[in-house]
């Protein structure tokens, strides 16, 4: 372990009263060092400081965060906060009784343990978890290194340490400003939830911290996680982590054979058989279920998976079960709402018994046969899902050398190898291909590739047309996904279309206030804002915010979404103060969701940085517009429009600042990414070219700034009509230029257009 070395002066000598001894560990936001207090008493603490130059309002505020989490908190198995206080040189700082223990996996191997002594051990670990889920607390980041064993009393006693990528699911550790916006990695892959590592589609509740525990209990009994990343390449674990149907290995499968297992199970005080034994029946069935990718299906808190364990230690029947074909039907029927109510009507009908009338017996096999079209449908859906996933994983396994290049194959030739196959092999299994079809085409457009999606997306659409009956949500499914790329195109008039006919046939069949439904009205806002009408998007999307805000509160990514873009609806208004406060509620919601370097919230950030432009604060314009580029640069290929965007908000900057020479090879690099990924008569390209095209008049260089004017006048009259507003702004630009270059009546002919175009 490092001691303490006073020459290196980010590290004290003394701290308050604590007399440093030596460095127990480092991270991005703090050190810990073992101290000693020497009055009111004499004893060994563990002291966390934040590290020197990181004293920003949000790290003091993750900081903050983690001392109050565990100053809450009282339980043995979990680390006491003992003082607190702040440093002569303003650094905050708190203490906590010193741990003197080793991870829990390493005390179980070296002590040889046995799987019931691990199993006791590990029932010790869920009830400190579930003292900090009372007490409003989620972990996110529980793995065998941030749980030490301590001996206490001559019993082993596990304790939870490093809280600080804790989350409140309260409000009491939440009033620092800027928790949760550090760049802090939010959990650690091989022990991370699929809905954890998804972030933008799910939240994270108590069963995150459970699918960790059930990861950590797998490891600790077999000596291998479920799933390891450095195993199988972290691309193929990703597939399978968030593949709900692709299948984990029973423990006793990952125990190997040979040398291997001999080992693991001398570690456990047996046999190979002896180990196997042990792992068959309730037990491994505990762990399956608290790794259940669907966490509806995982234990509802620590305690009951505790409780289980109890159970299968004690001989005593479990709550875990193997998956059965109830689970199946129950998929099916929240997408069949009419199946449900037939299973229903069956069940009742065996209930009634011999009592049932003639007419009752009638209806009861009527919905038996709906019933039993129902489980057949099921059947149908988890094939389905299972060819899914089993492509998909094919997909990331390169087996051969000279197709990988080394193993450095990239998500576009992965795409690009699964769009060939596709078609070949799925031929007469149309149901399966438009699946994936549709998920590879949505992935190519994430890539800002749309022309390789729109084919993928436009099949998709036809064979759900042709294979699936007319009203079907899958084909509204589609009409969406193809929808949103057009409109990411430029093509907002097929758009328009396309979502449009996806709600009328979401609203027939699933009611007006299904999550599918709200999905539909904001791509179909967003559609409508594009084309230049904010006060139909602004209906839209309110509608779209009160469904999703009814059924998954106001904390949600997708409640930012909605927000990001009714933050557009009042830039357009030119309602700036309004949109700022949109932008900024759905940056926050964001980071809390997705973490700080999410591409998602780079898209907040770049909207933002152009209420400061309009606000004339050009320095905090630059520095959002930057952070969002930093950002996109390490998420996105280097021509994703995207970078268009962001290019052309920078370059406009420079300009207004008289930085020329900066701004116009940003400004002309922004222009060929939306040349090359958008159509031709999208409007953000008119957007570039008049920001071009007022730097050039500015400097005078009429010549160059004449064409662009006149190319962004015509591209928006085509998307937008003749007479919207959103043409006053190139309109006005040219009419300056034409005074500035002493064509006076050209110019008044200009104004005379410009005064006539609809009010905004």
């Amino acid at each position: 372990m490092p001691q303490h070395d006073p020459a290196r002066p980010e590290h004290p000598s003394v701290v308050g009263p604590y007399h440093i001894v030596h460095v127990v560990g480092e991270g991005g936001m703090g050190v810990v060092y073992a101290a000693e207090q020497l009055h009111p008493v004499r004893r060994r603490v563990a002291l966390k400081m934040m590290r020197p130059g990181m004293d920003s309002r949000e790290v003091v505020a993750r900081f903050e965060a983690e001392r109050h989490a565990l100053a809450v908190m009282d339980h043995p198995g979990i680390a006491r906060v003992l003082d607190a206080g702040v440093a002569e040189d303003g650094r905050p700082y708190f203490v906590m009784e010193l741990v003197r223990g080793v991870r829990i996996d390493e005390y179980c191997d070296r002590f040889r343990l046995t799987v019931r002594e691990r199993v006791e051990l590990f029932i010790q670990l869920c009830q400190a978890v579930q003292h900090a889920h009372q007490k409003g607390l989620i972990h996110r980041d529980l793995k065998p290194s941030n749980v030490l064993v301590a001996e206490q009393d001559g019993q082993a006693v596990p304790k939870v340490i490093d809280f600080g990528v804790a989350k409140a699911t309260g409000h009491h550790l939440s009033d620092a400003p800027g928790l949760t916006t550090l760049g802090i990695a939010l959990g650690t892959l091989a022990y991370m939830s699929p809905e954890q590592a998804e972030g933008n589609q799910l939240d994270v509740d108590t069963r995150s911290d459970i699918y960790s525990l059930g990861v950590m209990l797998y490891e600790i009994l077999v000596g291998r996680v479920p799933l390891d990343p450095q195993e199988i390449g972290v691309p193929q674990f990703l597939a399978r982590l968030v593949s709900r149907d692709a299948a984990v290995p029973l423990p006793g499968a990952r125990l190997g054979a040979g040398d291997g297992i001999a080992r693991v199970a001398g570690a456990r005080g047996t046999t190979p058989t002896g180990l196997r034994r042990a792992l068959e029946g309730d037990l491994q069935w505990v762990v399956m279920k608290a790794i259940e990718k669907d966490r509806a299906r995982r234990y509802e808190t620590a305690n009951g998976l505790a409780m289980d364990l109890r159970r299968a230690l004690d001989d005593e029947p479990v709550l875990a079960r193997p998956p059965s074909a109830a689970y199946r039907v129950g998929k099916l029927v929240r997408r069949h709402r009419t199946a449900t109510a037939a299973v229903a009507v069956a069940l009742l009908a065996l209930v009634a018994g011999s009592a049932a009338t003639t007419v009752g017996m009638v209806r009861a096999r009527k919905a038996e046969a709906a019933a039993q079209a129902a489980r057949a449908q099921a059947e149908v859906e988890a094939g389905t899902a299972r060819r899914v996933a089993d492509f998909l994983v094919e997909l990331f396994e390169v087996s051969d050398p000279a197709e990988a290049r080394g193993g450095a194959v990239t998500a576009r030739e992965i795409l690009d190898r699964g769009a060939r196959r596709v078609g070949q092999e799925l031929r007469d299994e149309p149901v399966v291909q438009a699946r994936l079809l549709a998920a590879m085409g949505t992935v190519y457009q994430g890539l800002g590739l749309y022309d390789e999606a729109l084919p993928l997306l436009g099949r998709a659409l036809a064979l759900r047309e042709e294979a699936l009956p007319e009203g079907s949500p899958e084909i509204a499914e589609s009409l969406r996904r193809l929808g949103v790329l057009q409109r990411n195109r430029g093509d907002l008039e097929e758009s328009e279309g396309s979502l449009r006919r996806a709600l009328d046939i979401h609203e027939a069949a699933l009611g007006p206030s299904d999550e599918e439904v709200a999905h539909t009205l904001h791509a179909l806002g967003a559609t409508v804002l594009a084309r230049g009408r904010p006060e139909q998007a602004d209906t839209l999307l309110r509608r779209a915010l009160a469904i999703e805000e009814g059924l998954l509160g106001a904390d949600q990514d997708m409640v930012a979404n909605i927000l990001q873009d009714l933050g557009t609806v009042g830039y357009y208004r030119g309602e700036y103060a309004e949109a700022g406060q949109y932008w900024n509620r759905a940056v926050a919601i964001r980071e809390r969701q997705l973490g700080p370097d999410h591409p998602q919230v780079a898209v907040g950030l770049n909207n933002l940085g152009g209420v400061y432009f309009l606000e004339g604060r050009y320095d905090e314009a630059l520095a959002a517009y930057g952070r969002a580029r930093e950002i996109w640069t390490r998420a996105l290929e280097p021509d994703h429009p995207r970078f268009g965007a962001v290019y052309t908000n920078i370059g406009e900057t420079y300009a207004a600042l008289g930085r020329v020479r900066e701004a116009e090879p940003l400004l002309l690099e922004a222009l060929r990414i939306k040349e090359r990924t958008l159509s031709p008569d999208e409007p953000s390209i008119a957007t570039t070219l008049g920001v071009l095209a007022d730097m050039y008049a500015a400097e005078r260089r009429f010549g160059e700034a004449e064409p662009r004017y006149l190319r962004a006048i015509r591209i928006l009259e085509r998307a937008l009509g003749p007479s919207h507003a959103r043409l006053g702004a190139p309109l006005d630009g040219y009419a300056r230029m034409l005074r500035a270059a002493g064509r006076v009546a050209e110019a008044e002919a200009v104004e005379i257009r410009r005064a006539a175009l609809t009010p905004r």
